[in-house]
């Protein structure tokens, strides 16, 4: 699926990558020309679904609570289809080179923008022989801290707390991770941040300061400036990571403002398969691609503490948790370098 690259005429830095897009993408900022920085993924918009290439199978779906169907990955000739039925198709080459988005159900623009980047791109970097790992991660002095958990955990909502306090953030959902001289690296993804309207309300005061994410959700998409810790070409090692859960409260209290945020270990095995579960993937049915997936998380939990941290559904509870985590990730350090 080879694309025309006079029709790139945006280019972006994100999840340390050159994308050139021949439709602007406002989430990454302001596009830079630099001839000298060719694009590693080529992306087209088209509203023309018929140009999609057909599936010969579907391998993987997945559906909402509600049961409905949400996203399915398919094998084509020449690389693969995501498709979000009823709002877009992602055709994406092998390689994970170029990237063409088709739709003809009148889906919004910032709506394919979002799953875009927000989606198909954390299953890309795995075509392209990165990891992603489904979690939010800030920058500390000692290194990156990444969040994982379910939807509604908390991840983005501790993330944007420590941006408050001054913290960068690296990503709000997909940490790219390599494996650099020995060491297993955390790359940026780009700046921003999706929260609910009261979480933006509570955190910044303000939800003008923020940008609807897609047309069927509320929630918003919050960008700070562009920082130098998320420039192009620059990783970071990382600290710990933290499985988010929420406690069980026996107050009597329905959200568990009433109890404190709690870090404890976690065997091996169970961090294991914590990464495991949390990681992208495209092609499910590379069983090579599957088991180096496999061996590389295992090594990152030999690297990286897996920690698991409950954290109550109160924004009264972050500052406590904030200091739980610096405090544990500065014990750590000695297990970090070694």
């Amino acid at each position: 699926m080879p694309l025309d690259p006079r029709v790139s005429d945006h280019q972006y830095w994100a999840y340390g990558l050159t994308l050139c897009s021949d439709t602007p993408l406002g989430e990454l900022g302001t596009p830079a020309r630099d001839p000298q920085n060719p694009a590693d993924i080529r992306i087209r918009f088209s509203g023309r679904r018929t140009e999609r290439p057909s599936p010969s199978h579907w391998f993987m779906s997945w559906s909402l609570p509600s049961g409905e169907l949400w996203l399915r990955c398919g094998k084509a000739e020449n690389g693969y289809v995501v498709q979000f039925p009823d709002l877009a198709d992602f055709s994406v080459d092998a390689a994970g080179h170029n990237i063409l988005v088709t739709t003809d159900c009148g889906t919004p623009l910032e709506t394919l923008r979002h799953l875009l980047l927000d989606q198909v791109l954390p299953m890309v970097l795995t075509l392209r022989g990165s990891e992603a790992l489904h979690a939010s991660a800030i920058l500390t002095p000692l290194g990156a801290c990444a969040f994982t958990g379910p939807s509604g955990a908390g991840k983005s909502t501790l993330a944007a707390s420590f941006l408050g306090e001054g913290y960068p953030v690296l990503t709000d959902d997909c940490l790219r991770l390599e494996e650099r001289g020995g060491r297993i690296v955390a790359i940026p993804a780009y700046p921003g941040l999706r929260l609910w309207n009261d979480t933006v309300e509570a955190l910044y005061g303000d939800a003008g300061a923020s940008q609807p994410v897609a047309h069927y959700t509320s929630k918003r998409r919050v960008c700070p400036e562009p920082s130098p810790e998320g420039s192009s070409g620059i990783c970071y090692p990382i600290s710990g990571i933290y499985a988010l859960g929420r406690p069980e409260d026996t107050s009597g209290n329905s959200n568990g403002a009433g109890r404190v945020p709690q870090i404890s270990g976690m065997s091996r095995r169970d961090g294991l398969m914590t990464l495991i579960s949390s990681a992208f993937m495209l092609d499910i049915m590379d069983r090579a691609r599957l088991a180096q997936q496999f061996h590389f998380f295992h090594r990152l939990g030999l690297q990286v503490p897996v920690r698991r941290l409950f954290l109550p559904n109160s924004l009264a509870a972050l500052p406590a948790a904030r200091e739980a985590i610096l405090g544990d990730v500065a014990r750590l350090m000695p297990e970090v370098t070694q």
